[in-house]
């Protein structure tokens, strides 16, 4: 290939990559990796890992949440969220236990 096939290549690549990342989500919840698409195309980081989210933290992204409520994956919200209450709710319990 000459120089000239590999810049335009790279040209393609890029503008199909920054489609990607203002148009949808790639969100990693416990079981797999979810593609979300964003309400409203803006570009913002599109990876999110909600593995160990708090409702503090859907709390400060509503657009990733409204994104999940709009493509029918609210699971991901309440797996997330749940979980991290049953965690402070565990720690809670040591605590109550050691003292």
């Amino acid at each position: 290939m000459n120089r000239l096939t590999v810049f335009l290549l790279g040209v393609l690549t890029g503008a199909g990559l920054l489609y990607l990342s203002e148009n949808y989500y790639v969100v990693r919840s416990k079981e797999a990796v979810h593609v979300v698409p964003k309400v409203a195309a803006k570009l913002e980081i599109p990876y999110r890992d909600i593995r160990s989210y708090t409702m503090e933290d859907w709390k400060h992204n509503p657009s990733l949440a409204l994104a999940i409520v709009k493509s029918q994956k609210q699971g991901l919200m309440m797996e997330s969220g749940l979980s991290s209450m049953k965690q402070q709710f565990e720690g809670l319990l040591r605590n109550l236990g050691g003292s």
